[in-house]
């Protein structure tokens, strides 16, 4: 029934009615907040429940109704503002019984900010007295008029977004906000039976929306400020109120970059994500890296005690329960208007019960008694009463999933007593829930040396030329008191930045990690670091950026100084940062003579297949020599494997040698041989490009267009490099362009104490650690995302004593993209930098996989001197060897990095060189 205002007596009985009442001036909102066009009053039986009236009335704020009722007790409810919906209307007017609510919900569409609000309140138990003496309500209060306090369906959030040292064009990226996981419905009850709440709605607002507008800001360092002003979103009731897969998400929208975003909720502790009815939001939202917010959540028009509100005595944080990898971070934005606080000395495995070291299990997060509110990844500052921590893995190192319980305590006053014990004053305290997940293992950041001839620092970053996103520099180390420094060198500043702040990307340290560049490098305004340099204690850990894309169509290079602490000592090093993917000159860059250098791609070759098709698990791949462009590819990534190739076989069936292998082991378990491994011997020099006769060149070469496979030495002629013919070392594509010294003779002794031609015997080079040469793990946005898990292959060492099996180590290792640590070589003039991954090698005479992870095999297209020996075998002299298809290779690695000569039947990697 639909009523105007009216002034009718019923058995002489009625009772007047107004809107809403006054409201807390603190948390009032606005006017439109207020707006009232329908009232419908339901009147229940106190006893039976059934509905004696039900009328709908048109009426505005400040109109009083007199609502005609006999004299009795009963329940009432008042919808206000009800959707302007056939569907819901009839409901409503069918209502017969008070359990009919419990069915009915309003569809989300009705929650705006361009309508007005519904609103609800129950009152029961009134008893209506006889003759327009007003009512009593259940605490014996008697009225004449009844002042309505409406309750709104919805929520209403305002917020000031706040951007702390942002980029200088961080205001041309920003495009607006979003909210989702908004339910789609909202209950009348908290007893509904309906159709199920899905938390399926998205609603975005552009930025040049009315909502969003410029603003001013107190916040210190801050660059860019906008304000949100009355959002209204549905009401978001939970059953299970720490139930984080049923929060709404606030984004805030940034066009190419990471956009940040949080949870929103009403309680930190313990977590509710539920945002009542009547809720109204006030969210500060700082942009530092990840977004930190403060929401003080309040009644629209009252206030509620058990809510994160101002008080005489608070410790809030913004999450009470955090899952980080061992690759990334939590930061946990806390605000207290005590004199300290931090993080206790222990943490508890919740698994075991055991209480353990917190700064053993968390890099640097529980501070010292001479300095309680700051350590490197922990700062409160009591005269805002903001601070923050940045949760990462320190020292544990096993594969896993653990959950250990940080307590956050704030107080008085921190002192030792006499015991030095630490003492707390009026202490008040919050547990934080840390799920740690860990699926590979970390290496230890030890620098390359005599005595660390195969340890696995990280060496540098790469970055392609549209790339400026995090890369991740990690190792372990083992002692809180062990400190460590990064430094870009003045000249790089320009170009390099550096932060200590963890990845927030919630994927890191898995298989399938986010995108390196929705993770932006931004020096932590907390420290106030300078985007130059950073340090940190223990395990190292900081995030290599870069300030701009390269458009120059030349790589870039550039470096980082780390400085840590061992045994009391300082120990140096230097990490080289390359941006650009096209070749280029490393050392050397003449045409001829003792200048010589070629351009090196920095991408190993693969199939196309491969490539594009990771999870395939071909034994190989067959490439066509006519329609390269579709058989071949660089691999995306430096650190990535590619394939292994053959260097070629006799041309009569140069397709059993056009074929791509797959990088690693295809299972776990052996036999890892290669069933079709081609083996045919080479009856004469199988010369690449002779002036007459068959070239080689023209069957095997399968660097993509513009590329060729690189020399080393002369490809018309045997190239000895060395004794008389060392001037065919200038004709080397790999001893001139990589090295400082480029070697001479071979590192393999066959062709120097056993040569098939004595004319050509080579000089025996004895390999040695180079000064241009690093050896370790290398950021290029794929490697230093993944956990570094373990495979198995035979141990090559073994083949002559029997065969053992041993492990490798690297990135996605049963599938094509694996990837490896490897040797990289600078120039230490210009810190012109290229590395190539240690994909391993695969026997020559089955084809299985040895040495991945340790050492890196390079084919070049010259063919180098034969060798022959002769050995009894029973009785009977047999002449082994590979006189005619000894070929030039390049073997890489820390502790003897060398030319090789070796049978073309191996299967090696193949990097190209620019024509």
């Amino acid at each position: 029934m639909d009523e105007s205002l009216i002034d009718r007596k019923a058995n002489g009985s009625f009772i007047e009615i107004q809107g809403m009442g006054s409201q807390s001036a603190t948390h009032a909102g606005s006017p439109e907040d207020y707006t009232i066009e329908t009232l419908r009053i339901l009147t229940f039986d106190i006893n039976t429940q059934d509905c004696i009236s039900n009328i709908r009335y048109n009426t505005s704020e400040g109109d009083i109704i007199r609502h005609p009722v006999i004299a009795g007790k009963y329940d009432f409810v008042f919808l206000a503002n009800e959707p302007d919906d056939n569907i819901i209307e009839s409901r409503l007017d069918g209502i017969s019984k008070y359990a009919d609510l419990n069915s009915i919900a309003y569809p989300e569409r009705f929650f705006t900010s361009d309508r007005i609000i519904p609103m609800i309140q129950e009152i029961n138990n009134v008893t209506i007295l006889p003759e327009n003496q007003g009512a009593k309500l259940s605490d014996g209060t008697s009225v004449s008029l009844l002042q309505l306090k409406l309750d709104r369906l919805g929520v209403r959030f305002d917020a000031v977004l706040v951007a702390v040292e942002a980029e200088a064009d961080f205001d041309n990226y920003f495009e607006g906000i979003t909210f989702s996981g908004v339910p789609d419905l909202v209950p009348l009850t908290a007893h509904y039976n309906g159709p199920s709440v899905n938390h399926s709605v998205t609603r975005k607002f552009s930025r040049d929306t009315k909502y969003i507008a410029d603003t001013t800001t107190s916040v210190t360092g801050a660059t860019w400020a906008k304000r949100v002003s009355r959002v209204i979103l549905p009401a978001n009731e939970l059953e299970t109120k720490d139930d984080e897969m049923q929060a709404v998400t606030f984004t805030i929208n940034m066009k190419e970059k990471y956009s940040p975003s949080a949870k929103l909720k009403i309680s930190s502790s313990p977590v509710n994500y539920s945002l009542p009815i009547n809720t109204k939001l006030d969210l500060t939202g700082i942009i530092r890296e990840s977004l930190d917010v403060n929401i003080e959540a309040s009644e629209w028009g009252s206030t509620d005690n058990e809510w994160d509100i101002a008080g005489n005595r608070i410790l809030n944080v913004s999450e009470t329960d955090v899952r980080i990898t061992d690759f990334n971070g939590a930061r946990i934005s806390f605000w207290s208007n005590m004199p300290v606080v931090r993080v206790e000395n222990t943490v508890r495995n919740v698994g075991s019960g055991e209480e353990l070291d917190a700064n053993t299990i968390f890099n640097a997060l529980s501070t010292q008694s001479w300095s309680p509110n700051k350590d490197e990844r922990f700062l409160y500052n009591p005269a805002t009463g903001a601070g923050y921590m940045d949760i990462l893995l320190d020292r544990p190192n096993t594969i896993g999933e653990t959950t250990y319980e940080v307590r956050l305590t704030a107080a008085d006053s921190y002192s030792l007593n006499a015991d030095s014990v630490l003492e707390m004053k009026n202490p008040l305290t919050r547990t934080i829930l840390v799920h740690v997940k860990q699926e590979g293992k970390r290496a230890d950041f030890v620098v390359n040396s005599e005595k660390s001839q195969w340890s696995h620092p990280y060496i540098g970053a790469f970055f392609a030329d549209n790339e400026t996103g995090e890369r991740v520099i990690s190792g372990n180390r083992y002692s809180y008191w062990n400190t460590w420094k990064a430094t870009v060198p003045e000249e790089y500043r320009d170009f390099i930045i550096i932060s200590s702040t963890p990845s927030f990307d919630p994927t890191i340290g898995t298989d399938s990690p986010g995108d390196a560049e929705d993770y932006p490098v931004i020096p932590n305004a907390y420290k106030e670091e300078n985007g130059y340099e950073v340090t940190g204690k223990s395990r190292i850990y900081f995030r290599i950026g870069l300030k701009k894309e390269n458009t120059t169509g030349v790589p870039r290079y550039g470096a980082v100084e780390v400085t840590y602490v061992d045994s009391g000592n300082d120990v140096k090093t230097r990490l080289y940062v390359r941006q650009g993917g096209e070749a280029d000159y490393l050392m050397r860059s003449g045409s001829s003579g003792s200048g010589y250098g070629a351009k090196f791609s920095p991408y190993n070759l693969t199939a196309k297949v491969f490539r594009d098709n990771p999870e395939t698990k071909q034994p190989w791949i067959n490439i066509n020599k006519n329609d390269l462009a579709n058989s071949i590819a660089f691999v995306k990534y430096p650190t990535q494997a590619g394939a292994h190739f053959q260097w070629g076989l006799p041309v009569s069936n140069p397709e059993l040698a056009l074929r791509a292998y797959y990088p690693v082991n295809r299972s776990s378990v052996p036999p890892w041989i290669i069933d079709g491994w081609s083996i045919s011997y080479i009856s004469s020099p199988p010369l690449w490009s002779p002036k007459e006769g068959t070239k080689f060149e023209d069957y095997y070469e399968i660097c993509p267009e513009s590329y060729r496979r690189p020399t080393d030495g002369p490809v018309d002629r045997i190239a000895v490099n060395s004794n008389t013919y060392a001037d065919q070392v200038n004709q080397s594509d790999w001893r001139m362009s990589l090295f400082q010294e480029p070697m001479q003779g071979d590192g393999s002794s066959y062709t120097s104490t056993m040569p098939y031609d004595v004319n050509m015997r080579t000089v025996l080079y004895s390999s040695k650690i180079l000064e241009n040469v690093k050896y370790g793990y290398y950021a290029d946005g794929f490697f230093d995302r993944r956990p570094i898990k373990t495979g198995t292959m035979l141990n090559g060492s073994s083949r002559e004593t029997g065969l053992t099996t041993i492990a490798y180590n690297g990135v996605s290792l049963y599938n094509a993209n694996a990837a490896f640590g490897g040797t990289l070589l600078f120039n230490p003039e210009t810190n012109a930098s290229v590395f190539f991954p240690a994909a391993g090698r695969r026997w020559h005479q089955d084809g299985s996989l040895e040495y991945a992870g340790e050492t890196g095999y390079y084919w070049s297209s010259s063919v180098a001197p034969g060798w022959t020996n002769i050995v009894m075998v029973e009785n009977v002299p047999r002449e082994t060897g590979t006189p005619f298809g000894n070929i030039w290779s390049m073997e890489l690695n820390y502790a003897s990095p060398a030319p090789k000569s070796m049978s073309a039947h191996f299967g090696y990697s193949i990097r190209c060189v620019r024509k």
